[in-house]
């Protein structure tokens, strides 16, 4: 029987946590879109111009919560068919968010006190940001640079991941001072991109220091004594 190690199940809880909130406020809104009862707040934009928003979607949910299971190395190891073929869907679903995403920033109508000019640049760095990420990635995979692929699909997904981190950095807000508005609104979103990025090269840099010849060879010894 295949067993997650304790770093996994964190890592494994704590992303599905995260995705928790915007992936079922996507399902619901896609459920509206196709003729379901209105539970989401109104959004003219959505209503008047749905198709990026459903794509936006059909992308982002996917790419959240199945490449969570991407990270996870016991599951790597242990079925790495399904890594390479899922990992295929994903770099699709991925880049079917990023352009989305990139298409509703710039020729959506956002009221002021919605997206500023911070929002809108922080927005254009993510989608695009995204796609590099996903294609140098790919490039490196495809060059047997494993390492390197990790690197770049782990700032992909820590950038796809934004909305989900929005949730918690808004949500203390809203209840003390309430709904974020204008310049605030933009440095609260933009602010979790950062935090996220943040994370995974500091992530990076463990792995790394965790990776360094001294290091393993340090660590097999105390194995060893």
């Amino acid at each position: 029987m295949l067993r997650l190690k304790k770093p996994e199940w964190t890592i494994l809880v704590g992303l599905l946590f995260l995705s928790l909130i915007p992936c079922v406020g996507g399902v619901i809104r896609l459920i509206e879109l196709h003729g379901g009862p209105e539970i989401m707040p109104h959004n003219p934009r959505v209503r008047s111009t749905p198709t990026p928003v459903v794509i936006h979607l059909i992308g982002s949910i996917p790419y959240c919560v199945i490449g969570i299971l991407q990270f996870l190395p016991t599951l790597r190891n242990a079925y790495p068919v399904w890594h390479r073929r899922s990992g295929r869907i994903l770099i699709v679903l991925g880049l079917l968010s990023a352009v989305s995403g990139l298409w509703m920033t710039h020729f959506y109508e956002f009221p002021k006190e919605l997206q500023g000019p911070l929002l809108y640049w922080g927005r254009i760095f993510v989608g695009i940001g995204m796609i590099v990420s996903i294609a140098l990635g790919l490039s490196a995979v495809l060059k047997k640079k494993i390492s390197e692929h990790k690197k770049w699909m782990l700032r992909a997904y820590a950038l796809g991941q934004g909305a989900g981190t929005q949730v918690f950095i808004a949500l203390p807000w809203i209840l003390t001072v309430g709904e974020p508005a204008g310049l605030t609104r933009d440095i609260l979103m933009t602010l979790a991109w950062v935090i996220n990025l943040f994370a995974v090269q500091l992530a990076i840099r463990r792995s790394r220091i965790a990776d360094h010849p001294a290091n393993r060879r340090l660590h097999q010894k105390t194995l060893v004594s």
